[in-house]
């Protein structure tokens, strides 16, 4: 037991020592290749309770596999107040890719509301770095870069 405690404490650091060798440049590089387009979200009925079904497009134009995107959407009726919040998160996004995905918020509180532009917001993206020695997750906290719909 003691053997596996200490082969796990030492991936972790090894981990975290690889992860830091993603330079500032390229987490910017990364943050700017990584983008999202809501290209719908609707008001669906499953079991009983409101949802929200939001369609859109998630393009990696890096380098990079992707272990974890964050996305908020944030609902803003006409007078510019939020009226909603839906939080994405996106798991294992392969390099150079362009997808499109479908997300289900169950039992939304805010299934009901009037909203008349979505706010996309990414919030931290999780890269997987393959080098040699190993193979880390460096996590890339991303600066408020709004697209309006």
């Amino acid at each position: 037991m003691k053997k596996l405690v200490a082969m796990l404490l030492v991936g972790a650091l090894g981990a975290t020592a690889t992860a830091q060798e993603i330079s500032s440049y390229s987490q910017y590089k990364i943050n700017e290749g990584v983008s999202v387009d809501v290209k719908k979200i609707k008001r669906v009925e499953q079991y009983g309770w409101d949802n929200f079904e939001v369609t859109y497009r998630l393009k990696n134009n890096t380098e990079f596999d992707l272990f974890k995107v964050d996305i908020t959407l944030y609902l803003v009726d006409k007078n510019d107040r939020e009226v909603g919040i839906v939080e994405i998160h996106d798991f294992k996004v392969p390099k150079n890719s362009d997808e499109e995905y479908h997300y289900v918020d169950l039992q939304s509180p805010y299934v009901n509301e009037k909203y008349n532009k979505i706010v996309v917001v990414k919030n931290n993206i999780e890269v997987l770095v393959d080098k040699p020695e190993a193979i880390s997750i460096a996590k890339i906290n991303c600066e408020p870069n709004f697209s309006m719909k």
